[in-house]
């Protein structure tokens, strides 16, 4: 990222995040669900499924409104973005049952940046999860700094007209942003460019704010970002997520329960053994 590219994203004009687009869009591709979302699902079996090999078991859907996903980050808490909540229902595909189970939501939890309330957000349910309902939760990405996130290959949920869709696309840009309505920037943000002639890439459109971005991590899925805007910079569409990891203070602060890839172990040895070529970087910040 260049600051001209930055400093075009500061001054971005925004709009709230909605449904996925695809370039060369598949059902067997892209389709978490071959039918009957959403009150009978039945699984994507297809070899070439995005999905296929990963657990999307912790990725749910308000009750009342089957286009808004959420995702776990323990057996009670989800993250979603401030300006689409949850409703008072979350369902979730049941792997073990074969069926949909339904969970309440009985509190949710605001967070901050720049000293005023952000898009993210977390919510809890009011039971665990029952494991015998085999759904799991996902770790958190958090990288030493901000720049380890550029390049990275995402997996971007959404939805579409035959349920929620998986699409693919690449970390660009990791920065503040201003989500409308603020004043300044009050958003820390992971963002991905969108390119209509290259097969396969992806970007949120209306309705799909709070669904999740993931990271394949060592054969596992870790959470990145939750959907929050859209957005063009010089004639290029951008979609932008909350960057969870900034909150994970706050998160602590607050008794949430969540976890980390890499392990804090790990992730120390991996600052020590780059702290010398690393130290024009900066840590993202956290409040």
């Amino acid at each position: 990222m260049n600051l001209r590219l930055a400093i075009a994203l500061l001054l971005l004009t925004v709009s709230t995040a909605s449904g996925l687009t695809i370039v060369g869009y598949d059902p067997a591709v892209n389709d978490r669900f071959a039918s009957g979302y959403a009150s009978a699902p039945v699984g994507n079996s297809s070899l070439s499924f995005l999905g296929n090999g990963y657990d999307l078991s912790g990725v749910g859907w308000s009750s009342t409104d089957s286009t808004r996903s959420f995702a776990m980050i323990s057996d009670q808490y989800f993250v979603y973005a401030n300006h689409h909540g949850p409703g008072s229902t979350l369902n979730f595909f049941s792997p073990t049952l074969g069926s949909v189970v339904s969970y309440g939501v009985s509190n949710t939890y605001n967070f901050t940046f720049n000293g005023q309330t952000s898009d993210f957000a977390i919510g809890m349910l009011s039971s665990a999860l029952d494991g015998a309902h085999g759904i799991t939760s996902y770790p958190i990405l958090d990288l030493p700094f901000t720049i380890d996130y550029l390049g990275l290959p995402a997996l971007i949920y959404g939805h579409g007209s035959n349920g929620p869709r998986l699409g693919a696309n690449t970390v660009d840009v990791v920065l503040p942003y201003n989500f409308p309505g603020g004043t300044g920037n009050d958003s820390y943000g992971i963002g991905y460019s969108y390119n209509s002639s290259l097969p396969g890439d992806s970007m949120f459109e209306s309705g799909d704010s709070s669904s999740p971005t993931f990271i394949p991590w060592h054969g596992q899925l870790a959470l990145v970002g939750t959907h929050s805007v859209t957005g063009t910079i010089s004639d290029t569409p951008y979609s932008i997520d909350n960057l969870i990891a900034v909150y994970l203070d706050q998160m602590t602060t607050q008794g949430i329960d969540f976890s980390v890839v890499p392990e804090p172990s790990r992730a120390m040895l991996l600052l020590v053994g780059a702290c010398a070529v690393l130290r024009r970087r900066h840590r993202a910040p956290r409040e």
